[in-house]
């Protein structure tokens, strides 16, 4: 599989060229900028040899599979393109800024009968796959109540990040958010909103610097989300599920290997203690997984069409807390 990316940007560099360095069968061939020198500064950088305008990436003949590395407002457009130039598309998450817009990049896949995939990297790492699958295992009993919180450090996003740029669809619940509402439908189903309150940017009131959503899964259980770009020194991306039978942590689930740690404690009795194994990477993980998918035919979790649900989520999160889907 070879791969041209769209945008080029740092997460270009931790998502899709230092992980195909180790994934056997991969290879990124080019980087496409709006400004063809900086796509020539980093092709350079790192060794890629193609490198031009976002046009000339989608009519390389040797590209199977383009990365959009781009806004999430442009997404829609870019991957569309994409699509019916021959080519596989991978969205850096979102999959794009709202329902409408990831609707339509999955019927463009279906229409000229390529795959389009959303790059929530951190379901395919071997700590996730071990969360959903104690989850599933009815070890907690019953839920009684779910707690999300991914809160990014506050000195992290600050004035000038294109997260809270309103018109670049930025806003915490579409930067971290997104994976909260993905993580829920994982789990435990598709969950209804129903209320949720924002902390707006004063610099652009478009953009949340915080919200805090109340949803309710299958079988009227209620899940409290946050997402932030004003938390403490050390952020947070946790999860905690309270069952009958036991409870749920756990830590770092966006990025497992930064550290991850599960465990299940019933009363006084530890069930699950477990660590994220080391030297696992998710974005090595994602590129193996879509390597496989592509060769095989085989469905994903990754792929487009059940990305929109999880911006169906988003938009009513933001419409429930008065503020306007992207």
């Amino acid at each position: 599989m070879k791969a041209g990316i769209l945008g080029a940007g740092g997460i270009a560099e931790r998502a899709m060229v230092i992980p195909a360095r180790e994934v056997d069968g991969v290879e990124v061939l080019a980087i496409g900028a709006r400004d063809p020198g900086r796509a020539r500064a980093f092709a350079e950088r790192l060794d890629l040899p193609i490198s031009g305008g976002y046009e000339a990436i989608l009519a390389h003949p040797e590209i199977d599979l383009v990365y959009l590395a781009l806004p999430p407002i442009v997404h829609a457009e870019w991957a569309v393109r994409a699509l019916e130039a021959g080519k596989h598309v991978l969205c850096e998450k979102p999959l794009s800024a709202n329902e409408a817009g990831a609707r339509r990049i999955a019927d463009a896949a279906a229409a000229a009968g390529r795959r389009a995939f959303v790059g929530f990297h951190y379901r395919l790492h071997g700590f996730t796959l071990r969360l959903l699958e104690v989850i599933a295992s009815g070890v907690l009993g019953p839920i009684r109540d779910v707690e999300i919180d991914f809160s990014i450090p506050h000195f992290v996003v600050q004035p000038g990040n294109i997260r809270l740029d309103g018109d670049l669809a930025g806003g915490a619940v579409m930067d971290v958010g997104c994976y909260a509402a993905d993580l829920l439908r994982a789990a435990w189903g598709e969950p209804r909103v129903v209320s949720a309150t924002a902390e707006r940017y004063p610099a652009d009131p478009r953009i949340d610097l915080q919200t805090d959503a109340v949803l309710e899964l299958p079988g009227g259980v209620p899940a409290r989300m946050r997402s932030s770009f004003l938390g403490d020194d050390k952020g947070a991306m946790r999860l905690r599920a309270t069952g009958v039978e036991a409870t749920l942590e756990a830590t770092s689930v966006v990025v497992p290997q930064w550290g991850a740690t599960l465990s299940v404690v019933a009363g006084d009795r530890i069930v699950v203690h477990e660590r994220a194994a080391e030297g696992e990477n998710s974005y090595v993980r994602q590129l193996e997984h879509l390597s496989a998918v592509l060769s095989d035919g085989s469905p994903s979790v990754l792929d487009a069409g059940r990305a929109v649900g999880t911006m169906r989520v988003v938009d009513d999160i933001y419409r429930a807390a008065g503020l306007q889907p992207r």
